[in-house]
């Protein structure tokens, strides 16, 4: 009696044969998956690229691509955290540290001068880079440097502003047709247009060329803007008449105005308010009332003024 309960005890922690089949399914799964993260895979990475210092009395026989293509070998661990880690931020490839060929200045993108893998944060095995070979030929016709705008369209949220725009570049070289080349004094980028604007903010651009002909070291400009809260300021300051008069002086009532403006956070010092020029024309003075209207004849750049009080100063005239 007492060996058959025992039989049946034993029975019953035994799992029966679903659990069973689960439950070596998942250890088998389990062992693949490590085995799969330890074995060596081929992949191919598509990775943004940014072009600097481009070569000046070269020009690219083709446009200079924006992403390369990578293909490596590592574990499936590795590729894994590649991919989790990678970004579209470009990668900067630096013409200073390229090995140049040939009398043509071709340029070869090689493992051992792209540090790559610091960019993966991964040592891997990289196989290839394409494109592999950057082609230059000499620069025909007329040159010179002219400097970039961008047709900005841009509004804040309430209570911000932002500083002028950072280009990078801010001038590029042009070479061409000499009659065509000679009447470019600037190049233009597309339009920006931003709404409700409250944070900083960046874009890459399109250089737009006037004509087909005209070449340019590259096609995009970077546009950075800093975006920053406004601060409203008042400050007191002299004024001065634009004109002096022969033989007689010019006395203002009041002599001081009173100037409200604002700037963007961190932007503005007490140093300055010496930029600030309070000027009247005596030439525009009202004759019924002896009034005349002030005017600023100079204001630091990163202010917006508000408002001049009072608006206008009583003239008086007394001669030597």
């Amino acid at each position: 009696m007492a060996a058959a309960k025992n039989k049946y005890a034993l029975q019953s922690k035994k799992p029966g044969k679903t659990k069973a089949f689960f439950i070596c399914l998942l250890i088998a799964v389990f062992l693949w998956f490590v085995h799969a993260l330890n074995s060596l895979y081929f992949f191919s990475f598509k990775v943004p690229v940014e072009f600097r210092n481009m070569p000046v009395n070269k020009r690219p026989m083709v446009t200079l691509p924006s992403h390369i293509t990578v293909d490596v070998k590592a574990s499936g661990l590795k590729l894994a955290l590649i991919q989790l880690n990678e970004t579209q931020r470009p990668f900067v490839i630096d013409f200073n540290g390229l090995k140049s060929v040939s009398r043509d200045q071709n340029f070869i993108l090689s493992t051992s001068q792209l540090n790559l893998n610091k960019r993966f944060r991964f040592e891997t095995q990289i196989l290839s880079i394409n494109p592999d070979t950057l082609y230059f030929g000499e620069k025909t016709g007329f040159q010179k440097i002219v400097p970039v705008k961008v047709p900005l369209f841009v509004k804040c949220k309430e209570g911000y502003g932002y500083k002028r725009p950072l280009l990078q570049p801010a001038f590029i070289t042009i070479w061409g047709d000499t009659n065509t080349i000679e009447k470019i004094d600037t190049l233009y980028t597309q339009a920006l247009s931003l709404n409700n604007l409250s944070q900083n903010t960046q874009a890459q651009l399109q250089l737009i060329k006037p004509s087909t002909e005209v070449h340019t070291a590259t096609n995009e400009v970077l546009v950075k803007l800093d975006v920053a809260r406004l601060i409203q300021e008042s400050i007191t300051i002299p004024v001065h008449s634009l004109k002096s008069l022969p033989n007689q002086q010019v006395r203002l009532f009041p002599s001081n105005v009173k100037v409200t403006f604002t700037s963007l956070q961190n932007s503005f010092s007490i140093s300055d308010t010496v930029l600030f020029k309070a000027l009247i024309n005596i030439d525009k003075v009202n004759t019924t009332t002896n009034k005349c209207p002030v005017f600023l004849g100079s204001k630091p750049n990163q202010v917006t003024v508000l408002d001049i009080e009072p608006k206008e100063v009583e003239l008086l005239i007394l001669k030597n």
